[in-house]
């Protein structure tokens, strides 16, 4: 899939305003239009949107146009995102292994040496721009699987990325695997991922939430996408859901969880709780 991003700067605000309280409600914005990976990194807002979906930005233009707050005025660049050799880049410049936990797990590319020392080992091998694995609301859906048991559980990791959490699963004792992803990339990544991992797919595609029509209910269902996209997909997760079942989002901040709790709850589920790192969330639900 190709992506087209939104380079976004602050050119003034009010005195006292934190950049990213703006950069915050931008994200928020756009996130409702379409975009779904957001970085400040460097100081500025990239929102990236699939190029596919801008053969109308009128609304897009709109957004950035009108004044989000009083008193902020914002430039913006757009340009499209060149495919490069991630692997290539990552080892340059990004990707370093991940411990998850006090030696619970290392996250490395096939170029990394292993930690001797770690429990078990998650290989990723880079192949596009997002689902890195070293975001905060990765490591917070790692720390549920490896903090619970997957012994026997039929798995849905939804928006699967690279695949690390269903391969987590999967190490981890889980009895069969659906990986569904609506990127072409993240799909063959996948595949690729369980293969360096010694692990079996039952099944990976591409799609979004209603590919899940039909399928066999599921013991426990990992989605760790973005807000928007988990307030309008619930109801199709919830009908694939066994009863008694865990329903674990991620992807959103501490502020959305009284929203999702809202929706969850008009689909059957209960909040189990919640945790947080750097304001992103992860919220634990069970169907009853």
């Amino acid at each position: 899939m190709q992506y087209t991003c939104y380079t976004i700067t602050i050119k003034s605000k009010p005195e006292g305003l934190d950049d990213e309280v703006i950069y915050d409600l931008y994200s928020d914005a756009l996130g409702g239009l379409g975009f779904d990976s957001f970085d400040t990194n460097e100081g500025v807002l990239k929102a990236y949107i699939p190029t596919e979906l801008l053969a109308d930005d009128g609304a897009i233009k709109i957004q950035l146009d009108e004044t989000i707050l009083e008193g902020v005025a914002i430039e913006y660049v757009v340009e499209g995102v060149p495919d490069v050799n991630w692997n290539e880049e990552w080892e340059k410049h990004y990707f370093q292994p991940i411990m998850i936990g006090d030696k619970l797990c290392q996250i490395r590319a096939p170029f990394h040496t292993p930690d001797p020392e770690a429990q078990t080992e998650i290989i990723i091998s880079p192949k596009m721009a997002f689902g890195t694995g070293n975001h905060e609301t990765t490591a917070l859906m790692m720390g549920y699987i490896i903090g619970h048991s997957m012994k026997g559980l039929r798995v849905l990791d939804m928006g699967c990325g690279t695949g690390i959490l269903g391969i987590l699963a999967l190490k981890q004792g889980a009895e069969c695997l659906t990986a569904i992803d609506i990127d072409e990339w993240a799909y063959l990544n996948v595949l690729e991922n369980a293969e360096l991992n010694g692990v079996h797919i039952e099944e990976a595609m591409q799609g979004d939430a209603s590919s899940l029509a039909g399928k066999k209910p599921y013991d426990l269902i990992l989605a760790n996408i973005t807000r928007n996209i988990l307030l309008a997909d619930m109801p199709a997760y919830v009908a694939v859901l066994k009863e008694g079942g865990h329903l674990i989002l991620s992807g959103f901040y501490e502020e959305d969880v009284e929203v999702l709790t809202d929706r969850a709850k008009e689909l059957g589920l209960s909040a189990l709780g919640y945790e947080v790192r750097n304001r992103w969330t992860r919220l634990e639900l069970v169907k009853k």
